[in-house]
Order: C-alpha cells, then structure tokens, then sequence
C-alpha cells in the first residue's frame, strides 16, 4: 500500500497538494499521429495498437511512455471530479477488469485527456457492456451458488444474496471447535477478499448445520451485520456483513467473525463450498475432551460428487487437527474424522 508521502525530485515544481505536476499538459497529443513528420518508433508503436491493441494494452503503454504513476493518475483524476482507485486503475491496465459503470466510463475519457491519447481511443476499445443477472454465463473456474447449495436455494432467493462476481474471497480461515459431546461448539471466521466491481459494500455468508437449529454470526470485526435469514428447519442461515468502507473494483478487505452453534448431533465432518477458486484455505479443528481415533482431509467436485480423501491428519497436543490448501478449485474442502 502506499504510504501518505511521495518522493519528490529536488527542484522539480509542485502543486498546492504536494503532488507534481503531469509533464505534458492534459489533453496535449502524447505523440504524433499518423502522417505526422518526425515518425519515430514510439509514434509507430502507439499507431500499432491504437489498431490492433486492447483497452489494456493501449493504457499500459500511454502510462509507461508519459512516465505517470497511479497515484498521480489518481490525483489528477480527483481534480476533475473524477473518483477511481489505484487498484481499479492497476486491473484495467493489466487487464484483469474493465471499466462499465458511468463513473469508471468518466474515468476513461480522463484518462484519455490526461495521457494526450485520441478523443474515444480507449472509450471504443471497451466494447458493449458484459451481460449481467441471470443472463450472464458463469466463469469457466467458477460453480453457481445454487449448485453447491441445493436445499438451501429458497433460503438464498429469500436474501436475494449478491451476485459472486462481484467479490472473491482470496484467503478463508476457519477455527472449529467441536465440544466434549462431540457435538459443533463454536465457529470462527476470518475472510480475506477483494472486490471484482466498484461499490461492493457488502458480503454473504451462508452458514449451515446439518439437524441443527441456525446460527448467526457475532463477535464480528470490520464489518456489521446486515440481513439474516434463517431456516431452522434446514440448520441454515444467510446473512449480509455490511463492509465498513465501501470498495472499488481490485480493492480488498477483511471481516472476521463467529457463529455458535445451538446443540446437534454428533459431528463426523466439517467443509467449506467455493463457488470460485481460492488462493489458501485454512481449516484448524479443535477437539474438547477425547480425540477422535483419525482425520482426514478431503475434497468434492459437488456435493452428489465422491469424496477424495487424503493422507491421516495429525492431531496434536493441543488437540487440532490442521489443513492448509493452496491455490484450489471451486468445489469443497474439508476433514472427517471417526470417534471410534
């Protein structure tokens, strides 16, 4: 993250605001254009991908050549009325996202201004917008919501739980504690993720025990509770974590919280289900009182799909068993264990 101060070359001028300023004025040509005398390799490499470039290639390249740094893009940006976050910034030029909404789209006709490029040489590199709702596709790494939730799809429609395009989780840690009945104790949560669009202020959470009464979350940090929905019927609960600070699209945030669990039957299992894929999962389960007799990992592609199970977890002095995934696929992640 950057810090709050800039190094500044000595002698260089500086605005009012300590930033400096941008070396060409705004809206002054970047480069020649074609048929312009003087034809340089630069002016050629802009005229090739002002042709054949992407959105991406062709903001990647203006920004190198007139040497801005995003912050400054960002800044300057701002003194048109124009908000957009560095992060949003960093995936449109590396092509990771783009921009759509109205604002990023004023965005866009800055940043064209800003860098000296043609009026709408990067507004018409977009395209139409992405198809949106039911009619949009899934991602060829991602499974729907209702998939992996089947019994539980009334309960989300109920929410109207948010799209998961919209947010990716990145990193999911979870605490389980399972008492001296055997039985889920306590759940705690902490998610690390990042926004896929601009204005996400919230999250959804689904919880769910199996012939237990629904839980909700507490304890919660960096956020506030929302909506709920329970089932108690179904052990299930939806609930909506308001976000303390509302994120651009690339930024990212952390909310942390518990669920306890009123009592059920005897627990044999504990899993996570990703919709998408995840770049760690950490699962640490804690036994009260007598240890399980073995644990082990394991992982479906569905939930009708067969379990495949991995090597015996250790359980140790603390009495956890502990599971660590990197770099996963959407499906479920989980340990089972046996009490005799």
């Amino acid at each position: 993250m950057a810090s709050g101060s800039s190094s500044i070359p000595v002698g260089r001028p500086v605005d009012g605001t300590g930033h400096p300023p941008v070396p060409v004025p705004p809206g002054a040509p970047m480069m020649a254009h074609a048929g312009a005398a003087g034809d340089s390799p630069v002016d050629r490499e802009l005229r090739r991908l002002l042709r054949d470039g992407t959105f991406a290639q062709v903001l990647d390249y203006a920004l190198n050549h007139r040497g801005l740094s995003l912050e400054r893009v960002q800044y300057h940006l701002a003194a048109q009325g124009v908000r957009v976050s560095r992060a949003a910034l960093s995936y449109w030029r590396h092509g990771r996202s783009r921009p759509e909404r109205a604002e990023s789209l004023r965005a866009v006709r800055g940043l064209e201004a800003l860098l000296g490029l043609p009026a709408a040489s990067l507004v018409s590199r977009l395209g139409p917008p992405r198809p949106r709702g039911r009619c949009r596709k899934a991602e060829p790494d991602a499974i729907d919501r209702r998939r992996l939730w089947p019994a539980h799809r009334p309960l989300l429609a109920a929410m109207g739980a948010l799209s998961d395009d919209r947010i990716r989780k990145l990193d999911v840690h979870e605490y389980v504690r399972v008492g001296e009945d055997h039985r889920l104790s306590s759940l705690r949560t902490r998610m690390v993720f990042e926004a896929s669009a601009d204005r996400v202020d919230r999250c959804v959470v689904l919880l769910w025990a199996e012939e237990s009464a629904a839980a909700v979350p507490s304890d919660v940090k960096f956020c506030r509770v929302g909506r709920v929905r329970a089932d108690d019927a179904t052990g299930a609960t939806v609930c909506e974590l308001l976000l303390e600070q509302r994120l651009a699209a690339g930024e990212r945030g952390v909310v942390e919280f518990t669920s306890h669990f009123p009592p059920g039957p005897e627990l044999t299992f504990y899993h996570h289900r990703f919709t998408r894929p995840i770049r760690q999962y950490v699962l640490q389960t804690e036994f009260a009182g007598r240890l399980p007799v073995s644990c082990v990992p394991f992982r479906q592609a569905g939930v009708h799909a067969p379990r495949h199970v991995g090597a015996p977890l250790w359980i140790g002095a603390s009495g956890t068993a502990h599971l660590v995934v990197t770099d996963s696929g959407p499906g479920i992640v989980g340990m089972s264990w046996e009490w005799d």
